[in-house]
């Protein structure tokens, strides 16, 4: 399978341009968005990991939209939790809120850390395009 248009879209997050990837990437139908989390649009990182994941997704949409691309054609979820034992329950809350009608598979996984101690998670998401 041959991709000739790759469509490549940047949120203008801190890290993009110092690691060198892309926010969402499309390949024919195919949509990768790449780990995202609370403040990667440069905004500031909330509190509860109840409210990062919220604005996580909204991040996430944001950049869909971007490349024409809605919430109903996510059809895989990876979150990566810090401290998963205490935060699960807040992030299924939120994520089921998003995702109730949708249900794409999904995988929660629980980590040490991510690059700034502030940040309680980190979510990627692949689609694919009606």
């Amino acid at each position: 399978m041959e991709f000739k248009n790759r469509e490549k879209v940047g949120s203008g997050g801190p890290y993009e341009d110092i690691v060198g990837y892309s926010r969402v990437l499309c390949a024919g139908p195919l949509v990768f968005v790449a780990g995202t989390t609370a403040g990667s649009d440069g905004s500031p990182i909330p509190e509860s990991c109840e409210d990062q994941t919220r604005q996580t997704i909204e991040i996430i949409i944001t950049n869909l939209n971007k490349v024409r691309v809605a919430l109903d054609e996510v059809v895989r979820v990876r979150m990566f939790v810090v401290d998963i034992k205490r935060n699960w329950e807040d992030v299924s809350r939120v994520m089921n809120s998003y995702f109730a009608n949708v249900k794409p598979v999904m995988t929660m996984v629980g980590v040490a850390g991510l690059i700034d101690d502030k940040m309680c998670i980190e979510i990627e998401m692949d689609a694919v395009r009606k």
